[in-house]
């Protein structure tokens, strides 16, 4: 049988179950970049009821605003308070607050890569991650769920935070770093071609 094993882009999806962070895995892991507090639904400021695992996710792992270093541009994690402002951009534009007709009424987005969004997808409670500036939006399944994203965006700022030399003059990640990337993802994931296909998306080569 198939797995996940290209990044992204390719159209792949998961065609068996993969293997899920805890609460406890992905609030341990994204301490190491910034400051996670329980946070009440109260603090959802959404025209609809925050989803189940959302509010779970916030409860138990909590990321307050957390940006998270990676090769090139960060990735941000907003607090809930301020997540429904963060879809400005996506769901409506920024400047005349018009609804964009081709954002899907089922897509929040809970993180973002240099405008590139990490996407909960309300139906299925997976994330998928999308590419700006493409002419419309396409977007791939690429995590199960919400706790194994912020585990596996915090596990490539760890390599970035544990490396003496992540990369050289001429911006190369030292291939050291992408084994040790692989290598911690695939603990998480237990799945080695997930791993690598995390690890291609974030531009590790």
């Amino acid at each position: 049988m198939d797995n996940f094993s290209s990044p992204p882009g390719y159209g792949r999806r998961y065609l068996t179950k993969p293997m899920t962070a805890t609460s406890e895995e992905a609030r341990k892991l994204l301490c190491r970049h910034g400051e996670c507090v329980n946070q009440d639904a109260a603090d959802w400021s959404g025209p609809f009821e925050l989803p189940e695992s959302l509010c779970k996710f916030y409860s138990e792992v909590g990321p307050k605003d957390i940006y998270v270093e990676g090769f090139g541009n960060a990735t941000t994690i907003p607090s809930l308070r301020s997540l429904w402002d963060r879809q400005a951009g996506y769901r409506w534009n920024g400047l005349t607050n018009e609804l964009i007709d081709d954002w899907p009424a089922n897509w929040i987005v809970v993180a973002d890569e240099g405008a590139d969004p990490y996407i909960f997808d309300i139906e299925t409670t997976r994330i998928l991650f999308a590419q700006h500036g493409t002419g419309e939006w396409e977007a791939d399944e690429i995590y199960p769920d919400i706790n194994t994203m912020a585990a596996c965006i915090a596990t490539l700022g760890c390599v970035v935070l544990d490396s003496n030399s992540f990369d050289d003059d001429d911006c190369n990640i030292n291939p050291a770093c992408r084994i040790d990337a692989i290598d911690r993802l695939t603990k998480i994931l237990t799945d080695k071609n997930h791993a690598k296909a995390i690890v291609e998306m974030a531009g590790w080569g």
